[in-house]
C-alpha cells in the first residue's frame, strides 16, 4: 500500500503525463493534416483496412521478414497488449485497493501466469534487440544514441521491477495469487530470511520504478522521438494505397487554382505523406536493399525519411501557428525542402525500384515523395539533368529518346513481313514494340524473336510501327508531368483507331504504363507482358520446344523491378524456361528482393557520377552464380547488364532475353537473321 501524500504526488505525476500525452498527440495531428488531400481514396473498404492492420501488428508479418529481429520484436509486441490489463490494474490499484480489471475469476488467475511469462518474454526480447542495436551495431541503424538506452533500461527494468515486487510479496507470504505467478513464485525463495522492512522498501521501490517507467515511456520517449512510431506506425499501415504500386498520382496541369506543381514545401504533401514520415521506425530496411545506397549514391531511403520527418518535427509547428494567424501572416522562415533538407542529387539518384517500398515494415512509399519533388524542379524551376534535357526534347519532337526519325521505327523488322495496324485494322494482339526494340541494335533481335514466337503460335498480330511513340514513362518518373501526359493523349487516340484485344509488350515499362497508369486517362487496356505471354503459349501446348541442345545450361534470371516488385510477375519466366527444358539456378538477390539494374526512373538516360555503377554490381552478382546464361525480360536490364558485364571484364555469361531463349528452343527454328544476329548491341549509328 502506498500512503496518502504518495498517492497525491502519483495522481499528479498521472495527470501531467496524461496532458503531455494529449498535447502531442493534438501537435502530431495537426501536423499530418496540415498536408494537402490525397489522391488515394485511403478510407475505403475499413473494415478490411483494420483487420489488416491487427494481422501486421498481432503477427509482425512484416517486421518477420528478418526473423533474428521479428522474433525478439514480436515478445515485447505481444508483451505490450498483455501488460495492457495489468498496467490498468497497476494505476487504478493505487486509488482502489485490490481492483482488478478481470475480477474475481478464474481467467484472471491465469492471466496472472501468462503475465508472469511474458515480463520473462519482454526482458528476453529487450536483451536480444539491445544487443543487436549496441554490440553486432548494423550499418543500417540509427546510431546508438542515449535515447535507445533510455527506452531499452526502462522496458526491461519494467518488468524487473514488476517481478521483484511480486517476489517479494509471495516471499512474506502476503500474495494472494501466489500460486499462479508462476515466475515470481520460482525468484521468491532468493528472498525468503531477508528483513522484513528492507524486503517491503524494496518491493516499494519497485513499485514506484514500474510506475514512473510507464508514464516516463509513453509520454516523454513514444511520442517526440522516433519511438512514436508505436502509435503512428498502426496508424499508418491502416491506409495503404488503394493504387497499383506501379502507378504514379495523377497530376491536374490545367487547374487555374494551383499555384505551383509538384512539392517545394514540407507543408505540399499530403497528410499521408505526412504520417508516413511520423511512421518511421528507422530499422534501415529500405536502406539495406536500396541500389543506391549499397553502391554509395547521394540518396539513402532511410535518411530522406528521417530527415524529411525531423524537418516536419521541427518546423511545423511554426508553420502551424502561422497558418492558424498566432503569428506573422507570412510563412515562417525554414529550411528549403529541396537543396537544403533533401540534396538535390539525392532528388534524381532514385531508381524508383520500389525496394524501399517493399521492405519497409511501416508502409511508407517513398517514391511518391521522391518525384513529387522532381516534378517541381522540372516543372516549376526547370531545374533537372543536362542529359534528361536532350532526353526530354527527343521524346517530344521525334517520339524516342536518342531522337531517330519515326520513319525508321519499324525498321528492325524489314524482310519479316511483319503486319501493320494501319493495314490490318483489327487483330487479336497488338505487339507494342517500344523504343529499344525498335532503334537499339540489341534489343531489335528481342523484337524478332517475339515475332517467331508469336508466328510458331499462330497469333494473330500486328504492330503499329511509324505510329508508334515513346510512352514518356522515364520522362514522367523524372518529374516531366507535361509531356508524359502530352504522349499519353497521342498514344490513346491512336489505340483508338484500331481494334485489339489485347496489347503485348517486351518492355516492363511500358506494360506498366498501360496496365496501370491508363486508366487514370480512362483507357482501360488488356495488357500482357511478353514473358506472361509466351508462359501462357507454352502452357496451352501452342509452342513445342526442343531445347536445340543447350536444354541444360544453366540460367540464371534477372527479375526487371517493374516486374517483379511493382507487378508481382515473377513465376512466368521461369515456368516458360523451366518447359523449355532450362536448369534455373539461385541468385542471391531475386525475385521480390530482386537488385535493380540502375536503369529505371529514367536514370536510363542519365550518368552515374558518384560511386560504383548499379550495373556492374548486379552483372558480378549474376555471374558469380556461374549460370552460362542470363535471362532478362526488359530492355533497359539488357542494355545495363550487357555494358556491365563488359565493364567488368566477365563474358562468361551471355545475356538473352526470355524471348530469344524460347525462340531458339523452337521446333524448326530458323533463328534471328544475320544482319541482327551479328549486332553486339547499342544504338544505330544513324540518327534523324
Amino acid at each position: 500500500m502506498i500512503t496518502l501524500p504518495e498517492k497525491i504526488a502519483f495522481a499528479l505525476i498521472l495527470m501531467g503525463s496524461t496532458a503531455w500525452f494529449a498535447w502531442r498527440i493534438s501537435v502530431l495531428v495537426r501536423l499530418v493534416r496540415m498536408g494537402k488531400p490525397d489522391p488515394d481514396d485511403r478510407f475505403a473498404n475499413p473494415v478490411g483496412r483494420i483487420a489488416d492492420v491487427f494481422v501486421d501488428v498481432f503477427s509482425q508479418r512484416r517486421v518477420f521478414r528478418k526473423p533474428f529481429v521479428g522474433v525478439f520484436h514480436l515478445f515485447i509486441v505481444w508483451g505490450f497488449f498483455v501488460y495492457a490489463i495489468n498496467t490498468v490494474n497497476h494505476f487504478a490499484g493505487a486509488f482502489v485497493p485490490d481492483f482488478d480489471l478481470l475480477g474475481r475469476t478464474q481467467f484472471a488467475l491465469w492471466y496472472s501466469s501468462v503475465a508472469d511469462v511474458f515480463a520473462v518474454l519482454i526482458i528476453v526480447g529487450v536483451l536480444g534487440l539491445a544487443f543487436r542495436r549496441h554490440v553486432l551495431r548494423p550499418s543500417s541503424l540509427t546510431r546508438p544514441s542515449a535515447e535507445s538506452v533510455l527506452v531499452f533500461t526502462f522496458i526491461g527494468g519494467a518488468m524487473v521491477a514488476y517481478l521483484l515486487d511480486h517476489s517479494i510479496h509471495i516471499a512474506l507470504g502476503v500474495h494472494p495469487r501466489s500460486a499462479y505467478h508462476i515466475v515470481a513464485s520460482m525468484l521468491a525463495p532468493v528472498f525468503v530470511g531477508w528483513n522484513e522492512l528492507l524486503l517491503n522498501v524494496i518491493a516499494h521501490l519497485a513499485w514506484w520504478f514500474d510506475s514512473v517507467t510507464h508514464l516516463v515511456l509513453v509520454a516523454l520517449l513514444f511520442i517526440p522521438t522516433k519511438h512514436l512510431h508505436l502509435l503512428a506506425g498502426p496508424v499508418n499501415l491502416a491506409f495503404p494505397r488503394t493504387r497499383p504500386r506501379g502507378q504514379l498520382a495523377m497530376m491536374n496541369l490545367e487547374a487555374e487554382d494551383v499555384e505551383s506543381f509538384g512539392v517545394s514545401k514540407i507543408e505540399d504533401y499530403t497528410w499521408k505523406q505526412n504520417l508516413d514520415l511520423l511512421a518511421c521506425i528507422e530499422c534501415g530496411r529500405c536502406q539495406d536493399f536500396c541500389p543506391t545506397a549499397n553502391t554509395a549514391k547521394p540518396l539513402n531511403p532511410k535518411k530522406l525519411i528521417v530527415d524529411l520527418k525531423h524537418h516536419l518535427l521541427q518546423d511545423g509547428p511554426a508553420l502551424l501557428k502561422a497558418k492558424a494567424g498566432e503569428a506573422t501572416a507570412e510563412r515562417p522562415a525554414t529550411p528549403d525542402l529541396i537543396g537544403g533538407v533533401v540534396d538535390v542529387d539525392a532528388v534524381w539518384a532514385c531508381t524508383t525500384c520500389a525496394s524501399c517500398v517493399e521492405h519497409c515494415p511501416m508502409g511508407i512509399e517513398h517514391i511518391d515523395k521522391i518525384v513529387d519533388m522532381r516534378r517541381h524542379l522540372v516543372l516549376m524551376e526547370a531545374q533537372f539533368p543536362e542529359q534528361a534535357d536532350g532526353a526530354f526534347r527527343n521524346m517530344e519532337t521525334a517520339g524516342n529518346p536518342w531522337g531517330f526519325a519515326p520513319t525508321a521505327r519499324a525498321g528492325w523488322a524489314q524482310g519479316l513481313d511483319v503486319p501493320l495496324m494501319a493495314d490490318k485494322k483489327k487483330v487479336d494482339v497488338l505487339f507494342w514494340v517500344g523504343c529499344s526494340g525498335s532503334y537499339d541494335d540489341r534489343c531489335k533481335r528481342i523484337s524478332v524473336a517475339i515475332v517467331e514466337i508469336l508466328r510458331a503460335a499462330g497469333v494473330d498480330f500486328a504492330i503499329l510501327g511509324p505510329e508508334e511513340r515513346c510512352t514518356c514513362e522515364s520522362a514522367r518518373r523524372l518529374g516531366n508531368e507535361y509531356l508524359y501526359q502530352t504522349a499519353t493523349q497521342e498514344i490513346v487516340e491512336t489505340f483508338g483507331m484500331y481494334e485489339f484485344k489485347r496489347i503485348l509488350t517486351a518492355c516492363p515499362h511500358c506494360f506498366n504504363t498501360f496496365a496501370n497508369e491508363y486508366a487514370s486517362f480512362g483507357a482501360n487496356y488488356d495488357v500482357v507482358h511478353h514473358a506472361e505471354f509466351i508462359s501462357e503459349l507454352v502452357a496451352a501446348g501452342k509452342l513445342s520446344l526442343d531445347g536445340h541442345g543447350s536444354a541444360s545450361a544453366p540460367v540464371a534470371v534477372h527479375d526487371s523491378c517493374y516486374l517483379a516488385r511493382h507487378n508481382g510477375i515473377i513465376d512466368a519466366p521461369r515456368e516458360a524456361l523451366t518447359a523449355a527444358g532450362r536448369t534455373l539456378v539461385s541468385v542471391p538477390r531475386e525475385g521480390r528482393k530482386g537488385f535493380c539494374c540502375g536503369a529505371g526512373g529514367g536514370r536510363m538516360w542519365l550518368e552515374e557520377t558518384s560511386g560504383e555503377r548499379i550495373n556492374r554490381v548486379r552483372a558480378k552478382e549474376l555471374a558469380d552464380t556461374g549460370a552460362q546464361t542470363v535471362a532478362t525480360m526488359c530492355p533497359f536490364c539488357m542494355t545495363m547488364l550487357v555494358d556491365g558485364a563488359k565493364a567488368n571484364g566477365d563474358g562468361a555469361a551471355e545475356v538473352k532475353d526470355i524471348a530469344e531463349i524460347i525462340a531458339a528452343a523452337l521446333t524448326g527454328s530458323a533463328g534471328v537473321p544475320p544482319a541482327l544476329a551479328s549486332s553486339a548491341g547499342g544504338t544505330p549509328a544513324v540518327q534523324k
